[in-house]
């Protein structure tokens, strides 16, 4: 793998700007699985927690799917509302092959699977790419969520200059064709395990591989390639509490915190020294107390 497809992993993967202790084992939930028909698809989300309590909808990232959140479902169910949806395309959901996998497509499928559960004004957690479609979700929605968890998300920022090229576009690129490229398995092999940091238990390694590298190609593809298009990151600023945690990595732009709060101005920023990217994975029992403290925000 050469420098630079090297430097793309690292761009996506600790910020996508401009992308051996045991690991806490969560009792499995008493599973309450529910689907909604969008747009011709059927879209799987889990459901725990009282009907009346502050609802906390989870969104996972690049091929992976909502059981990526169990150890938060598990601990926060008694609490609060939790949803944690398999975006279409990814888990049990319907992966179709007719379409593009747009930020706003999959914007689309979090409001179908809020009004179908009747949720209003969730708190919203996106992990990677998922923190992404949260900010779509706020803008195409304004108001109908209030608060947003980032954990260690993919976003890109646009240079000030309309005409330069983001150093980020070209290398991106690059992964998109790789993508599609008779390489494909090694390349995503070596990607999934680039996010690790050196950090990741191995148990939890075993399990991001299998899942990531038996996702849906068609549904990979094309949300790596729709991700990546300029048109999705556009200024915005949201007038809502937002916690960002991230892993703290030598490539993680300084500039990330103060980029994130000219979209979030109310942000708490957290940095970790110890994780890879599955952060809310690997430390669980951490991550839920952070997240905990930020909701209490909210009160019920």
């Amino acid at each position: 793998m050469n420098v630079s497809m090297k430097k793309l992993a690292w761009l996506y993967c600790a910020v996508l700007i401009l992308l051996s202790s045991a690991v806490p084992s969560a009792a499995e939930p008493e599973k309450n699985l529910q689907s909604v028909l969008f747009e011709g698809i059927e879209v799987s989300y889990l459901d725990e927690g009282g009907k009346d309590a502050l609802p906390v909808v989870f969104i996972h990232g690049w091929a992976c799917s909502g059981d990526f959140w169990r150890f938060q479902v598990s601990a926060l169910r008694d609490r609060y509302r939790v949803i944690a949806i398999d975006l279409p395309g990814f888990g049990e959901s319907g992966k179709p092959h007719d379409r593009p996998y747009t930020l706003q497509f999959f914007a689309r499928a979090v409001k179908a699977v809020l009004d179908h559960a009747g949720i209003k004004r969730p708190v919203l957690a996106g992990h990677s790419m998922g923190y992404g479609i949260a900010v779509q979700f706020l803008a195409d929605y304004p108001g109908e969520a209030r608060g947003v968890c980032n954990v260690d998300g993919a976003f890109f920022w646009l240079p000030d200059d309309p005409g330069a090229v983001p150093p980020w576009e070209a290398e991106m690129k690059g992964l998109v064709e790789g993508l599609s490229g008779p390489d494909r398995e090694n390349l995503v092999l070596w990607f999934i395990n680039a996010t690790f940091y050196g950090r990741t238990p191995e148990n939890l390694r075993e399990e991001i591989i299998r899942v990531m590298t038996s996702a849906d190609e068609y549904a990979a593809n094309s949300s790596m390639a729709e991700f990546i298009r300029r048109e999705n990151w556009v200024s915005r600023r949201f007038d809502i509490p937002s916690l960002a945690v991230y892993s703290k990595i030598p490539e993680l732009p300084a500039e990330t915190q103060q980029k994130l709060r000219e979209t979030f101005p109310d942000l708490t920023y957290v940095e970790w020294i110890d994780t890879g990217h599955f952060l809310m994975m690997e430390q669980p029992g951490r991550f839920n107390e952070l997240l905990v403290t930020f909701l209490e925000r909210f009160g019920k």
